[in-house]
């Protein structure tokens, strides 16, 4: 009997929601979660200083897909099944 693989990724800015989603098309039957501590996930930090400099004045530009979907857990458990939780 095969046990389900549980990969645990700690953080969820860039590269943890990167990480959780090569870990998925690795192993599609693992279960992934995200652990993340603050209410964010996937936040675009480089685009802080276009925020700042008033190019844009919606802060949750920095949370979305390029579609404007915003990234958050259950964006991750519909696209890829994947158990992103915040605030944790």
């Amino acid at each position: 009997m095969n046990k389900k693989r549980k990969i645990i990724i700690i953080g969820g800015s860039a590269a943890g929601p990167k990480a959780a989603a090569k870990a998925r098309r690795i192993d599609n039957d693992a279960e992934v979660i995200i652990f993340q501590k603050d209410p964010d996930l996937s936040m675009a930090s480089c685009g802080y200083p276009y925020y700042v400099g008033g190019y844009f004045d919606d802060r949750n530009m920095l949370l979305c897909t390029p579609t404007g979907v915003t990234r958050d857990p259950q964006f991750y458990l519909n696209a890829k099944d994947i158990d992103a939780q915040v605030n944790t």
